[in-house]
């Protein structure tokens, strides 16, 4: 092949050697126009008589549109811009209907140019070979045609050129048209990033390479520079780094540093891509602040009204019963010596008040437990832990340092009572578990809550407790200035951990 190909160029010497600047520029990112113009001048080189065009389908309209012809006359290339392809329509608008090589020897005496003999003679052409340009897709592209000045038929080695050139322009076409596609496509992809609400990060390896305008004003920045190329670790606290670097898929709660040194609680959605065999990872981040307020306003408007609750029960509806259980004790005395069955049944009746007392008290006890339970917060973890067996069917051991917890304000207690009470009910529903620790230690000036289980574990017990109840403990931790942490237990089951500073909880 090649042979051949030197003996159609041997005038020009080894046109062959452009071959390699011409590879080079096809893989480029010049215009189409550029490229295809370098390709027609490169075939044209081989033979010192051939004229070489390109012409550009469009499908949707059934015509051929100019793309290059460097040295066909430019009111001929005017003339047949845009003519519609079909059999008949000269060389290349045949060859585009038929999709196969069409060789015209002799422009005047072929049938193929009725209609356009008279332009190609008025500008000297008097043979044209034409083959289509067909993509991957088996969608027409267009034509590459190659002209001449005197009729004639091609030898074997021209029908080559013709069969070698025809596939790299489009080649050429169709690499351009897919960049271009795929530059459209990240186009709307970048609008859509830059309208999104939500802050949008990409990172390789926690070097930030894309920020939308969100992100810039969630870190309360001024331009999308001041986040590209830094790291994303600067943006959390230290001991958040690592969890947030590793986050790759799924919805994971933190919060991030704003430039004004505060902080901003956000949930972040993650997902990891390959972009040019490099791993990136996709983050978007929603602001929950408003949501954040509006979720604490709920909890702290149900904690006032459980207390109420507690109140009514423990003084209302408690004494009441108490009052009924010793007016049956009195009657049921009376009875025993006159009618022995009656004072039986009042007796009986007297038990079921107990038991509801008793009940009640429970309850009164978990909806108001500082208050109602005078000793404080051990006291109320104490009477959370017997209780747990009926509320929960829930074994709970309770261990207490001593002084721990001792001067903190009946805020504080309440904070951390919730706390426990929601861990072991969530224990008992989600986790399945059968056993739990509470333990309230103090450690120099840090007072620590933890409750742990033999459940499921974790990550059950997140998915099925559906969100709610573990950001109401977060926010009730935030609310003592201290942390939270959700962690699997040792060999499985769950372990939340309260620390909060003494200074910040006592009264």
């Amino acid at each position: 092949m090649t042979a051949r190909l030197h003996s159609v160029g041997a005038g020009e010497g080894h046109a062959l050697e452009a071959a390699t600047p011409l590879l080079e520029l096809v893989a480029s990112r010049e215009p189409l126009s550029v490229l295809l113009n370098a390709l027609a001048l490169f075939v044209e080189r081989l033979s010192p008589d051939m004229r070489c065009s390109v012409l550009l389908a469009d499908t949707a309209a059934g015509t051929l549109r100019h793309g290059a012809a460097p040295n066909l006359p430019r009111a001929y290339n005017a003339a047949i811009d845009g003519v519609t392809f079909g059999e008949g329509v000269g060389s290349c608008g045949t060859a585009a209907a038929r999709r196969s090589i069409v060789i015209v020897g002799d422009i005047q005496t072929s049938p193929l140019w009725r209609d356009f003999r008279e332009l190609a003679a008025a500008h000297g052409l008097a043979a044209c070979w034409s083959t289509p340009l067909i993509d991957s897709k088996d969608e027409l592209l267009g034509t590459f045609a190659m002209y001449y000045t005197r009729p004639r038929e091609p030898t074997g080695a021209e029908i080559d050129v013709l069969r070698i050139a025809g596939p790299l322009a489009a080649m050429v076409i169709q690499r351009h048209r897919d960049a271009e596609r795929l530059r459209d496509s990240e186009a709307r992809y970048r609008q859509l990033a830059e309208t999104c609400p939500d802050a949008i990060l990409a990172h390789n390896g926690g070097l930030i390479t894309y920020a939308n305008t969100a992100a810039v004003r969630l870190f309360g920045l001024t331009a999308v520079a001041g986040l590209v190329g830094q790291q994303l670790g600067d943006y959390c606290d230290a001991d958040q780094r690592l969890r947030l670097l590793q986050h790759r898929s799924g919805t994971y709660a933190t919060r991030l540093r704003h430039a004004g040194g505060t902080s901003v609680p956000v949930e972040i959605a993650a997902t990891e891509l390959a972009v040019d065999a490099v791993s990136t990872v996709i983050l978007v981040c929603r602001d929950v602040t408003e949501r954040r307020t509006l979720e604490n306003e709920i909890i702290d408007a149900a904690s006032q009204e459980q207390e109420k609750l507690g109140y009514d029960l423990h003084d209302g509806i408690g004494q009441q019963l108490t009052g009924i259980s010793l007016l049956l004790q009195g009657l049921a005395k009376q009875s025993r010596s006159t009618t022995p069955v009656v004072a039986q049944e009042l007796e009986r009746i007297g038990a079921l008040v107990a038991s509801t007392i008793e009940e009640t008290r429970a309850l009164a006890t978990g909806m108001s437990p500082v208050a109602v339970e005078r000793a404080g917060l051990g006291g109320a973890l104490t009477t959370l832990g017997a209780n747990a067996q009926t509320l929960y069917a829930l074994r709970v051991s309770v261990r207490l340092s001593p002084m721990a917890g001792i001067g903190m304000t009946a805020a504080s207690a309440t904070h951390l009572y919730r706390i426990a009470q929601e861990a072991l009910r969530n224990a008992a529903r989600h986790g399945r578990a059968r056993h739990a620790t509470i333990i309230l230690a103090q450690r120099g000036g840090t007072l620590q809550l933890t409750i742990s289980d033999d459940g499921v574990g974790l990550e059950d017990v997140v998915m099925e407790a559906g969100g709610l109840g573990l950001r109401s403990m977060r926010y009730r931790a935030e609310r003592l200035g201290g942390t939270i942490e959700f962690a699997s237990a040792r060999p499985h089951g769950t372990r939340i951990q309260v620390s909060c500073p003494v200074s910040a909880i006592e009264g």
